[in-house]
């Protein structure tokens, strides 16, 4: 078995990218292949085009690797961090992973409490102000997608300093009225998320600071189960050690941007910072590959039961969603597969993570793969790395 230190150490070289491209054609190199040389154009494009010093980094999951997985690297040679200064891309360079933060959250709720029960007032404290309504939110509807909320990943929706800290968020919240009948429409809320987070640690002061210190412990304490040690919230001290970030258009974040994800009441929605050897190790622990993984009950909980209700914003049907996950059908020509999957997209960085679904079958996932970025669509990368491994093996590349 590929330790995690042994892991770590093969990856500090430019040298070890060939090599682990090179484990995984012993048996099924191909799709690998693909992925490489894929992430390798889209670097040199970002760079020839618009003088984007991109990074990407893949994690890969096949049936022939265990209980190690795989890392992929592309814009090593050019990388520069947000002053400009030279960055070593390896699987310890950190990257801000945005709302994949929420699958985080997710799993440090079981850890601490097991299933979502019960309404949100009742797990926070008194000095946490809350309307009704707000107060009646179901733990289990802010987790599965369902809140009553608003969708408010464009922005918008809310005054813009209202999560500036817990203060001025629990002094909205106190006149707050949910738009929407919670469990009756899909709505994607971050601010759901971020309440659901401070449920968790049974929130009852409004000291910001203090919160963002016990979540980020938590998470530690999370990512401690699966040997992922480098994985925390985002703190200022951290901007010399990223990778420059750039926007959708692939434009460089200004020097003086404070590159923090978002603002730290809604760091349990979108606010961690990770790495490609702790997001494997996640990856792994996901797909039940790790040891007891394919009955681990939390994993069970989180991923089999599913659900799916019209949106409350749009007509149609919304995403299939589990809780924190979305399902996902993915086409192949051998036939079609359900990835679960979650993204995210913060100022300069984004991410994805899916694997194929695996519960109830008695055996782990057989396929996976995660995505950091500086900028580049990792969702896009993600799922098409997805039916790259997903297609079988006598198919043309």
């Amino acid at each position: 078995m590929l330790t995690r230190r042994t892991f770590l150490q093969g990856c500090t070289s430019l040298a070890a990218s060939a090599m682990v491209c090179a484990r995984a054609g012993a048996v099924n190199g191909e799709p690998i292949r693909t992925i490489q040389n894929r992430i390798d154009r889209l670097c040199r494009r970002a760079l020839n085009e618009r003088d984007a010093r991109a990074a990407i980094v893949v994690g890969v999951v096949t049936p022939d690797t265990g209980s190690s997985g795989q890392l992929l690297f592309a814009g090593r040679d050019t990388l520069v961090n947000p002053f400009g200064d030279k960055l070593v891309l390896d699987a310890r360079t950190p990257f801000a992973i945005g709302s994949t933060s929420k699958v985080f959250t997710s799993g440090i709720h079981y850890m601490l409490h097991g299933p979502y029960e019960g309404r949100l007032g009742t797990w926070l404290g008194s000095r946490m102000t809350m309307s009704t309504g707000v107060a009646d939110l179901q733990l289990r509807n802010l987790a599965i997608y369902e809140p009553g909320l608003a969708q408010d990943n464009k922005g918008g929706v809310y005054p813009p300093d209202m999560m500036r800290s817990l203060r001025n968020l629990f002094d909205y919240m106190a006149h707050f009225v949910p738009p929407y009948e919670q469990g009756a429409c899909y709505a994607y809320s971050n601010i759901g998320w971020a309440l659901l987070s401070m449920a968790s640690l049974r929130l009852n002061s409004l000291d910001t600071e203090a919160f963002v210190t016990e979540y980020d412990q938590r998470l530690k304490q999370f990512c401690s189960r699966f040997d992922a040690s480098d994985t925390s919230v985002f703190h200022p001290d951290m901007k010399p050690r990223l990778p420059i970030g750039y926007n959708r258009r692939l434009e460089p974040l200004p020097a003086g941007t404070p590159y923090r994800p978002s603002f730290p009441p809604g760091y349990g929605s979108g606010g961690i910072v990770s790495t490609g050897a702790d997001m494997l190790r996640y990856l792994l622990y996901n797909m039940g590959r790790l040891p007891g993984g394919v009955t681990d009950r939390a994993l069970a909980y989180q991923q089999t039961e599913t659900f799916q209700v019209p949106s409350c914003s749009t007509a149609g049907r919304a995403p299939r969603t589990s809780y924190g996950w979305f399902h996902v059908p993915v086409q192949t020509p051998s036939g079609s597969a359900v990835v679960l999957n979650k993204n995210g997209g913060v100022r300069g960085f984004t991410s994805w993570m899916g694997f194929t679904s695996w519960q109830g079958s008695g055996a782990a996932a057989t396929q996976g793969a995660f995505v950091l970025s500086n900028g580049l669509r990792s969702t896009r990368i993600g799922m098409n790395a997805m039916r790259e491994l997903l297609a079988p093996l006598d198919q043309p590349p």
